[in-house]
């Protein structure tokens, strides 16, 4: 009997192992892809903000509707909500409104972040707010 319940233990442990690695990878791919399309978004804008005449703009701004296409699959609420704010000024980084709606959007996008507005304009536009 003893021999019995300490087979029973070794299965459960190793189900339950199995079980909460699995869950753990599942949530690690899944932050995997959420930052990547972060991360694609941020870079697609910040080539936009400095286009010239050898940029290849329609291969940029494809690149900017994947990573955004991505955000809509793996983006937070808010990410997603600041986004279409920040799309609704235009989608670029222009006018004072356009980069607080950016900010924020980065802000929202940078998980468990205290950072503040003010540190992140600062850092983006070198302004100080």
């Amino acid at each position: 009997m003893s021999t019995l319940l300490t087979l029973l233990g070794i299965a459960v442990g190793a189900i339950l192992t199995y079980l909460f690695t699995r869950f753990h990878e599942q949530e690690k791919h899944y932050r995997l892809l959420q930052t990547g399309a972060y991360a694609d978004y941020l870079r697609g804008v910040a080539e936009a903000a400095h286009l010239s005449l050898r940029s290849d703009e329609a291969d940029l701004f494809t690149r900017i509707a994947y990573a955004k296409t991505r955000i809509c699959l793996y983006g937070s609420e808010e990410v997603i909500a600041l986004l279409a704010a920040f799309e609704r000024e235009g989608g670029i980084i222009g006018s004072a409104q356009q980069r607080k709606a950016f900010v924020r959007l980065i802000q929202a996008m940078r998980i468990s972040s205290t950072a503040q507005i003010s540190d992140l304009e600062v850092i983006l536009f070198r302004e100080n707010s």
